[in-house]
């Protein structure tokens, strides 16, 4: 039987934990027009969650479109991207994209091809020139509003990694989507990120083309509520019986993070799957000891690039927690100088994900990578 804990890629339908009031609360404010700026640590199902949430929307009716920034690297690539992806969120066979391409896109001279799966390839005829390419931002940008108008029904447009945004020179293309998406009335627009210090400036700083254009929402982790029988069920289907305590446990050592705690359960699925068990303490340990040596080149690549004194405070943070990491106490027990010394490899560490920061308390963001500190510790 198949291993039916997901981890690394996006997840949808019966392999998704069921976020029902997130799901609700998206849905209900996309529907209303709101725009949304989602934030969320790495490793929170963020891009599943979007999916789930299109999926869900369009069963209503609603025309939905995912773009990820990560694959662009250049404004003119994202404009590319986003006509492409739009155009296909509406139809899906070469002639037809052609036909609504001419009719939206005409005077940037649309031409559609196939690629070596079939699946239609989109691209334009209008120079390089700097005239031609104001010209072609600014048809791209109208694009969302005349293909919901045409198409008569909402459209949902999420942007995934928007922070990326930032890595573009100048800000002209920022500024010009602000400018065009602030009349769009009947788009909804997410920005999602996972950089999450990096999005919420750009939604709340005001010097920011993007500040206060929509709600901000962040995402945290699953509740133990919804986790738990999702993680009971599963392992059932393996015949292997997870107690509440043996579920409770998992959960506590992923830090409740969906994609620990699916890396977690597969790892003990494959350990266990096929005998009539009961998942023990012991089983956990073997389970996170494994997922250490199998990602051991990985954290080893990452503490290299990392600096000695980096390197002593993810020590303090693996050993004692990262609650009261200024208290002279804590400095001094762990041997990490100043406040300013501390302050500065924290603000590194954030900015590199490797920790981030939660009511109030700096954690390791992968619980295996924590695992692995320790064992370094002295």
């Amino acid at each position: 039987m198949q291993n039916p804990f997901k981890f690394g890629s996006v997840v949808t339908g019966s392999d998704f934990v069921d976020r029902r009031s997130e799901l609700e609360e998206l849905s209900r404010e996309l529907a209303d027009g709101q725009h949304l700026f989602l934030l969320s640590p790495r490793r929170y199902g963020k891009t599943s969650l979007i999916f789930t949430l299109l999926d869900s929307l369009r069963s209503r009716g609603t025309l939905v479109a995912y773009l990820d920034m990560f694959r662009t690297t250049t404004p003119r690539q994202l404009l590319e991207l986003m006509a492409h992806t739009l155009l296909r969120a509406a139809e899906s066979r070469p002639e037809r994209v052609l036909r609504l391409a001419l009719d939206l896109l005409g005077r940037l001279r649309p031409q559609v091809g196939t690629n070596s799966t079939g699946e239609p390839t989109l691209s334009f005829d209008i120079g390089t020139s700097p005239r031609s390419d104001l010209a072609f931002q600014e048809e791209v940008l109208s694009l969302p509003q005349r293909l919901a108008v045409k198409r008569k029904s909402r459209l949902v447009l999420a942007f995934d990694e928007f922070q990326e945004m930032q890595r573009f020179p100048g800000g002209g293309l920022e500024k010009a989507m602000r400018s065009h998406f602030q009349r769009h009335r009947h788009v909804s627009y997410v920005f999602a990120g996972s950089k999450q210090s990096v999005l919420q400036d750009m939604a709340t700083l005001e010097r920011g083309p993007f500040y206060k254009f929509g709600r901000i929402i962040s995402l945290s982790s699953i509740p133990p509520e919804e986790f738990a029988p999702f993680m009971e069920v599963r392992f059932r289907s393996g015949r292997i019986h997870a107690s509440a305590e043996m579920l409770d446990t998992i959960l506590a050592a992923a830090d409740d993070v969906p994609y620990n705690v699916q890396r977690l359960c597969h790892q003990l699925w494959a350990l266990r799957a096929g005998k009539v068990v009961r998942i023990t303490q012991a089983d956990i340990g073997e389970a996170i000891a494994t997922i250490v040596d199998q990602d051991g080149p990985y954290f080893s690549g990452a503490w290299d690039r990392l600096s000695l004194h980096q390197r002593q405070v993810l020590q303090a943070i693996a050993r004692a927690g990262g609650r009261n990491v200024f208290a002279g106490e804590f400095l001094a027990a762990h041997r990490l100088g100043s406040h300013s010394s501390v302050q500065t490899s924290l603000r590194k560490l954030l900015k590199e994900q490797i920790i981030f920061k939660t009511n109030g308390e700096y954690r390791i963001a992968d619980a295996f990578f924590r695992e692995w500190i320790g064992g370094r510790s002295p």
